[in-house]
Formats: C-alpha cells, structure tokens, sequence
C-alpha cells in the first residue's frame, strides 16, 4: 500500500496501563486531601484543595505524558497537561472518597479534561480492550470496532461522540504526526513516542516504510 494514501480500516489500541503509585503520593496527596475531608465533611466538591496537582509531573512521567483519551503528547508547557479525575470529584457516591487516590488520576489534556467533565458516558482508558477502537486513515475518524458486542460498540460509540474524538481538531492533531512521518519530517520512532496510536495503526495497516517495521 502507497504511503500517501490513506486507505483501509485497522484496529486501534488505546488502553492505558494502570502505573504504580509514586512513593510520595500518600505524604504529598492522599493524607493532606483525607486531613481537609475529615475537617471539613460539608465543604463541596469546589472547595476542595486541588493537592492532585502535587502530583501532575509524576503522572507526566508515568504516562509517558501521553494524554489518555485524544493518546498525543502533551508537552509540559504548551499542552496544558491535567490531573483528571475519571470518577469526577462531584460524584454523589464515591467522588470525594477519591478525589486523592492515585488510581482514579488520569493525565490529560485540558481540552479532553473539559469535554469529558462531570459525564460517566466515556470508558475508562484503564479497562478499554484491544481492538475496541478502529481507525479509517481515508479520514482519520475512530469507529467501534464492527465486530464489538453491541453493548460494548455502543460504549465505544458514546466515547467517541462525548470527547468528540472525530472532530476537526482530533482529526487534524492526527494528521499533523501521520503527514509529517509520511513526508519525512520525523522519525517513526519519534511517532511512536508523541503519537502511539497512530504509530501503532500505521503498522497494523502496512502504512510503515519498510526500514521502519518491526523485524
């Protein structure tokens, strides 16, 4: 298949994979934020000291500073990098019990932290499976996988709609990284570090320059 032509659908990865807690976390974090809940059982959600951004150049390197939903590089100081929390702080049952936990922080761009917001509609990055996401490079839309049980396609389908992860600044966020490998611009290597998924779905699809495919 010709390089430049963007053809074919392929299965997308996307998953993130849970990173262990930093040692410090629970000094730095966890105790401060439990101290403000018991002392202040009533406060609301807003008035909760945001100690999570202790944390948020630990999360950076955890994930490689790669964002969990839109899965591109956040750069630390142009790409307003987020400690997002995927059960939102203002959860009637189990928001504040987390709004300190490691496991409930997922490193984000802010434009993918303000759209999922307060909404429970997305799927987690930690429990997505491979091959949920599919990829179409003829316009670099993401589908649910065809093949997908229709409770699971319809989750995807939420995902996607509720990040609007086909919207004109996704897809051209994409093609940004796909063209510039594809003119030569960068590296895949370089690709697969700020861009891994669609790193990834090239090689799936046979879009890789031979030098580049993996032996």
């Amino acid at each position: 298949m010709a390089l430049s032509s963007r053809t074919g659908r392929d299965r997308a990865v996307i998953r993130v994979k849970p990173a262990p807690e930093p040692a410090d976390f629970d000094a730095r974090v966890r105790q401060p934020g439990l101290e403000y809940l018991r002392k202040h059982s009533k406060a609301t959600t807003r008035e909760l000291p945001p100690h999570w951004r202790r944390c948020l150049d630990d999360l950076h390197t955890a994930y490689r500073g790669i964002c969990a939903y839109v899965c591109i590089y956040v750069d630390k100081a142009t790409g307003a990098r987020t400690t997002e929390h995927f059960v939102c702080r203002s959860d009637p049952e189990r928001g504040r019990e987390l709004a300190y936990e490691w496991s409930n922080f997922r490193l984000a761009c802010s434009l993918m932290n303000s759209r999922k917001g307060i909404f429970d509609t997305v799927l987690d990055p930690f429990e997505v499976k491979d091959g949920w996401f599919v990829i179409d490079f003829s316009a670099l839309k993401l589908f649910p996988n065809p093949e997908l049980d229709p409770d699971v396609s319809r989750q995807v389908q939420a995902t996607i709609a509720r990040l609007r992860l086909n919207d004109k600044v996704c897809r051209d966020a994409r093609a940004f990284y796909y063209d510039a490998y594809i003119l030569g611009d960068v590296s895949f290597r370089y690709l697969r570090r700020v861009c891994p998924f669609v790193a990834l779905e090239m090689e799936r699809q046979n879009l890789v320059r031979h030098a580049d495919r993996a032996p």
